[in-house]
């Protein structure tokens, strides 16, 4: 979820008429990330029960999916969005998910001590944060040593008219109004490349891009 000025304006009837909309992705869009997280931690031999910070975590639909995949995983979602928080608790009941801890908080700022994630995650929402980098630089410091980063999100840098055909399934599931909504964070898009150049800078290792509309970028700290 974006923190620039969105905690003002995520009432609660914004958010449900978000969450319904958004729900409509989750076989299309949360449910195959949270599979490549857990393939990700099996191919960097995460060992253990690791904790998956999800940062941005709005609703909390990631992390539930996460769960279904990978029941015995601690999971923790960080939002600045306290009525985001609420809906993401309130699913959680229903759906009877334990080991889930939400956490109103920054991602520039994120309240955690250091060397106390395996994994971190972030869908969609690295853009829409206030200082992206100082983002990536916290997500280094509360990252364990062999921890990793797994992002995804718009490509800045992919080409626009390719973009668009991208997002045709998109107002087919979601409507075009709602299709609309989600463009205009286009000019905040960041390229893959100055991503990777961050995090190489921090001392991630093992970077790899993959360089498409909704791009990934994995790094191990």
């Amino acid at each position: 979820m974006s923190q620039s000025n969105e905690n003002n304006i995520w009432t609660r009837e914004r958010v449900e008429k978000y969450v319904q909309s958004t729900e409509k992705l989750i076989n299309f869009r949360y449910n195959p990330f949270a599979r490549q997280i857990i393939n990700s931690i099996d191919k960097f031999g995460i060992e253990g029960i690791p904790k998956i910070l999800d940062i941005g975590c709005g609703p909390g639909l990631l992390l539930f999916e996460i769960k279904k995949i990978f029941p015995e995983g601690k999971l923790i979602g960080v939002d600045s969005s306290e009525q985001m928080l609420k809906i993401a608790k309130e699913k959680a009941e229903q759906n009877n998910i334990d080991e889930l801890e939400l956490m109103k908080g920054l991602a520039e700022d994120i309240p955690l001590p250091n060397d106390d994630i395996e994994v971190v995650v972030c869908l969609n929402c690295l853009h829409d944060f206030k200082d992206a980098q100082q983002t990536i630089e916290q997500v280094y410091r509360v990252l364990r040593s062999g921890g990793i980063f797994i992002l995804k999100d718009k490509n800045g840098d992919y080409p626009r008219w390719k973009m668009r055909l991208h997002f045709i399934p998109l107002i087919l599931r979601i409507g075009l109004k709602r299709a609309r909504a989600y463009l205009r964070s286009e000019p905040f898009w960041l390229e893959p490349h100055e991503v990777y150049n961050w995090m190489d800078q921090l001392g991630f290792q093992e970077i790899s891009v993959s360089n498409k509309p909704d791009y990934v970028i994995i790094g191990k700290k």
